[in-house]
């Protein structure tokens, strides 16, 4: 299985020449040529979602938006339609009442911020496993460290009833020495970061140079090789402000994925 996060950057007329309706052709061809089994998306806004849809061909794409009315910005699961089959959903928000759709915590930024998790099966052969994509509050650090360990609650809840391998996508905001991104290593629950050693996920249309801030996690998964970024650029047009972050896996018990 290929695994892609992938913050695909909202529609902002500020990007000029890098704006979503140019680059969004170059977006599709390279998801086309590579097919991924399974993308973790970030930056999905209402006005974007009918174009994916439309030409993401040969994948289902489930999530809503991060706002109290199910709309707005969302961060949507894509898997491979003809591959698997979708066994159950569910999104929660990052906030002290994660089922009240539009909920924060107190310090965080305006915009609420949502964990869409997917149950996967092979189809034909195979056993479940889980997927579960986020994408961090951008302003306060308090914010990112408890959806860090909200984060680790749900899935912890969800293993309780089902017991499957997961996987977890997602733009953290956060650097590899932060207190969230420690926390999801740190803790007993076991997630293995996968995107280990990468250098620069988030460049700005090539003009920035941090340490990453985009993450794939696993838990009963193998890494078949090391993470790859995809920082190819068509004449200074770029996939999105972040390269997308894929890396190929397979289950550590042997099942199909």
């Amino acid at each position: 299985m290929k695994l892609l996060t992938y913050n695909i950057r909202n529609e902002s007329a500020c990007d000029g020449v890098n704006a979503f309706h140019n680059r969004r052709g170059y977006v599709i061809d390279q998801l086309e040529t590579e097919k991924p089994d399974i993308i973790g998306f970030q930056e999905i806004t209402q006005p974007m979602y009918p174009y994916f849809r439309e030409h993401l061909h040969g994948y289902t794409l489930i999530g809503c938006g991060r706002d109290a009315d199910y709309r707005g910005e969302c961060n949507p699961i894509a898997f491979l339609s003809g591959k698997y089959e979708l066994i159950g959903m569910d999104v929660t928000w990052l906030s002290p009442t994660p089922y009240v759709p539009g909920s924060r915590f107190e310090k965080q930024s305006p915009y609420p911020r949502i964990i869409n998790h997917a149950i996967l099966r092979p189809i034909g052969e195979g056993k479940p496993f889980h997927m579960y994509n986020t994408h961090l509050d951008h302003e306060f650090d308090e914010a990112r460290v408890l959806g860090a360990k909200r984060l680790l609650e749900k899935m912890k809840e969800d293993q309780k009833t089902h017991p499957f391998p997961l996987m977890l996508t997602g733009d953290f905001n956060a650097h590899p020495d932060s207190e969230a991104i420690r926390l999801l290593r740190e803790d007993a629950f076991g997630l293995i970061e996968r995107t280990e050693g990468l250098g620069t996920t988030w460049h700005d249309y090539g003009r920035g140079n941090d340490p990453r801030i985009d993450y794939i996690f696993t838990r009963g998964m193998k890494a078949e090789g090391a993470a790859e970024l995809w920082t190819q650029n068509l004449n200074g047009i770029y996939l999105s402000d972040h390269y997308p972050v894929a890396v190929e896996l397979t289950r550590e018990d042997g099942e199909l994925i």
